[in-house]
């Protein structure tokens, strides 16, 4: 092989690794998981609480979620997609979108407070939230 195709060989790794990855080099945020986010550590009080699976009952159609979680704060649903995420949050009326993840509040008697601890650690988990958080009370 000569160092042309040696050349052209790189390149075009270098543009395709990226998609048979996942993309995670360029989006990190994918890989974290609601597992990952419920039995995160914190100096603060825990914002998790009471948390169970619920994939197999709540990530199917018209939801298609790929992971999600019941705590006694939220219920946490994961997509695949930040637009598939940011369309299932369009449609919760009392929740709360960040990445790829859906915070439902609905049914939920955790206090506003803990309610937006909730938030802040689940934002926080990236360190580049930059938006607002709900007005809830």
């Amino acid at each position: 092989m000569n160092s042309r195709s040696v050349a052209v060989t790189a390149i075009l790794l270098l543009f395709a690794a990226p998609s048979l990855s996942g993309c995670s080099l360029f989006d990190p945020q994918v890989d974290l998981t609601l597992h990952d986010v419920v039995n995160a550590e914190y100096d603060a009080p825990d914002v998790t609480t009471q948390a169970e699976g619920i994939t197999d009952t709540a990530c199917v159609s018209p939801r298609n979620c790929v992971e999600a979680y019941s705590t006694a704060e939220a219920d946490y649903f994961r997509f695949d997609t930040r637009k598939r995420a940011d369309e299932y949050g369009s449609s919760v009326k009392d929740g709360f979108v960040v990445n790829y993840i859906v915070m439902d509040f609905e049914g939920k008697n955790a206090s506003v407070e803990m309610q937006l601890w909730a938030m802040q650690a689940l934002a926080g988990m990236w360190n580049d939230y930059e938006g607002d958080f709900p007005d809830r009370g």
